[in-house]
């Protein structure tokens, strides 16, 4: 690739020029950056402060209620007693007013008292509970507040007697438990920093840096300003280079800024932040940081480039922003992952190493070799990435709209097959909403709302919608025999490769036995019986999302990438619908078996099978007892030697999916 210097140079000297006339694009990548996070530190500074002291002014009421009443009425009429007492000597004791009610929890529901003390008896001895509005900071705090009084009133009770006893010691001093910790008060608060800083970081840079990219490339094709650079004397390569350059410097201006705002005002402790983020803080940590995060800006500047490329207008940049915004979000989260160090197999995964790698320096740990490794994977990400744009952008079929306009023209399948992103898009945001409001409902409710209702109503409003065939968009064919016989060796194998999968991810993003116990538990409730655990399981799914992902999904992604890439792609998709972030890399190899084993046999009825029989095996496995997740390695290994003759008899008895590109 040859590039003329004097046309970039002049290209993007015009870029920069249009950039700073445009007082959208100052203010999103520059004013912002530059004040909101001063901004945001004093209000929280401000607004805890506020809180603080309206809450410790606050006066709350409660109520006593419960057949225990009278007996525990002495504990409560000295700890208000006390607690008057410290105030009295300038403390900031909680200030409670007692108050009287025949309906103390519809009181408390209707606001009229912040909490409830209901005492009851268990065995003859007085149990004091203390309930709250959960939903309400106030009631919460004084709740919590409470308790504590009341168990300093007790343990006061309880040193007297013993004390009248004969105790020759007070009881202060009996078995005394101390805290301490060998991490300083910076590390501490470098931990807590640590976490937050690449994903504030990529927040900026994605959503200052898209506003550049979306009106350089996607605004110029709407306003058609675009063609009239195209009949200049300079090459597309030099225009799409130019244009990467303009955003790439924008995004490495925000991260500058960002790194400065946190040295000049933390560091320098220009905001009051604590003493702790100020040790954290310092010139050498904020210079390996501004180091490492470089890579990232090229890495992002170039992404977003990238979708504003492909996209027709302006409005449909800002549409496929989402899903880059919420890609480049997920890696970010790995710094709040348990147990993940940089010295481990994250250092080659970028944008979660990088946050990773901030977290360990922030907490005082340089482990350079380590960090020139994070450095070097981002460096190697965003090059290969940038040059993917460069080459991808410099084709007349993306950078001129008129492609985008004849496939509109067309509509019907061709159409489906550009917007197929849109509709999982809609799917995925239906289903996270429905799960925020059906997350604690029985497994039966939530498959029977997603199975039976969004996802075929989807699949079904789309097949309406761009008048698709259904027995050719679901792949609704008969297949050889033979296939069968492949399925039934397949499913299990595929299974079991799919737990070492798991096996080998965890490696990576470590996931909590506890985590994986409220899983099984909810998936698994011990109210379900074993048949309904099939229906619901195993066949529901084996059905419907095969139809949706195998069948409609698959179907538009073909016509427009080569079959290797619709399979990784559906299989992606495959795996973000099922929420969850420590199944997403096994759900996602499952699904692309399953979209493997439709594109070889054209059909989606093999995939149903499988599908089936992989839940199948995994919901029975209880009951059959069987150790899936903790063979070895040989037993894995014949694992995969048996998918790979299921993968033989399919390829010798292959029915190629129609319409197959390369």
């Amino acid at each position: 690739m040859t590039l003329d210097a004097a046309v970039v140079r002049t290209l993007l000297g015009h870029e920069i020029r249009m950039l700073l006339r445009d007082r959208r694009t100052v203010l999103f990548s520059v004013v912002l950056p530059l004040m909101l996070m001063p901004l945001m530190m004093f209000g929280s500074q401000a607004m805890e402060k506020r809180r603080q002291q309206r809450l410790q002014a606050a006066e709350y009421s409660f109520i006593v209620t419960g057949p225990a009443a009278d007996e525990v009425r002495p504990l409560i009429d000295r700890t208000m007693a006390r607690l008057r007492e410290e105030r009295a000597r300038g403390g900031e004791a909680l200030r409670v007013a007692q108050s009287v009610s025949a309906d103390a929890i519809g009181a408390l529901k209707r606001g009229e008292v912040d909490f409830v003390v209901e005492a009851s008896k268990t065995a003859d001895v007085p149990v004091v509970t203390v309930v709250k509005r959960g939903d309400t900071e106030r009631s919460s705090r004084a709740a919590a507040r409470w308790r504590d009084a009341l168990r300093e009133t007790r343990r006061e009770n309880r040193a007297a007697l013993l004390a009248t006893a004969g105790l020759p010691v007070p009881v202060a001093e009996v078995a005394v438990v101390k805290d301490a910790g060998i991490a300083t008060q910076g590390q501490v608060a470098g931990l807590t920093l640590g976490r937050l800083l690449t994903l504030m970081l990529l927040m900026f840079l994605l959503t200052g840096g898209s506003s550049v990219a979306t009106d350089s490339l996607a605004g110029e094709k709407e306003r058609g300003t675009l063609e009239t650079l195209l009949t200049t004397a300079a090459g597309r390569t030099e225009i799409v280079t130019a244009k990467l350059l303009a955003v790439v410097i924008v995004a490495l201006t925000t991260t500058v800024i960002q790194v400065g705002n946190l040295l000049i005002y933390v560091g320098f402790k220009i905001i009051p932040a604590g003493a702790g983020f100020s040790a954290a803080i310092h010139p050498a940590a904020t210079v390996v940081v501004l180091a490492l995060f470089l890579p990232l800006a090229a890495l992002a500047a170039s992404g977003l480039l990238l979708v504003s490329g492909h996209a027709r207008t302006y409005k449909e940049a800002q549409f496929l922003f989402l899903p880059v915004f919420l890609g480049g979000m997920v890696p970010a989260l790995a710094a709040f992952l348990p147990g993940v160090a940089l010295r481990s197999a994250i250092v080659a995964v970028p944008i979660a190493n990088v946050s990773v790698a901030v977290k360990e320096i922030l907490t005082g740990r340089f482990d350079w070799p380590m960090l020139v490794a994070v450095f070097v994977v981002n460096a190697a990400a965003a090059a290969w990435l940038v040059r993917l744009t460069v080459r991808a952008l410099s084709t007349e079929r993306l950078i001129a709209p008129t492609a985008s306009d004849t496939m509109a023209a067309l509509g019907g399948a061709p159409l489906f097959g550009r917007h197929v992103f849109r509709w999982f898009a809609v799917l995925f945001a239906l289903l996270i909403v429905t799960s925020s409001y059906l997350g604690q409902a029985h497994v039966r409710v939530q498959v029977s709302f997603n199975l039976l209702l969004l996802f075929p109503g989807v699949a079904a409003l789309a097949l309406w919608h761009y008048r698709l065939a259904p027995r050719e968009t679901l792949a609704l064919r008969p297949v050889k025999p033979a296939v069968w016989l492949a399925v039934l060796i397949g499913a299990p194998a595929g299974l079991l490769t799919g737990i070492a999968v798991f096996r080998l991810a965890a490696l990576l993003f470590p996931v909590p036995p506890q985590m994986l116990e409220a899983f099984s538990k909810a998936l698994l409730p011990e109210d379900f019986p074993l048949w309904q655990a099939v229906l619901f399981v195993a066949v529901l799914p084996g059905i419907v999302e095969e139809l949706v992902f195998r069948g409609l999904f698959l179907h538009g992604l073909t016509r427009r990438f080569h079959p290797v890439a619709a399979v990784v792609v559906v299989g992606l998709m495959f795996g973000l619908v099922h929420v969850s972030l420590f199944r997403l890399l096994p759900t996602a190899y499952l699904g692309m078996l399953l979209a493997s084993v439709t594109l070889v046999t054209g059909s989606v009825f093999p995939a149903m099978l499988w599908h089936f029989l992989n839940n199948l095996l995994s919901v029975s496995s209880g009951a059959l007892d069987i150790p899936w997740g903790s063979f070895g390695a040989d037993v894995y290994g014949a694992a995969a030697a048996a998918l790979a003759l299921s993968g033989w008899i399919l390829w010798r008895n292959r029915t190629p999916y129609p319409g197959l590109r390369g």
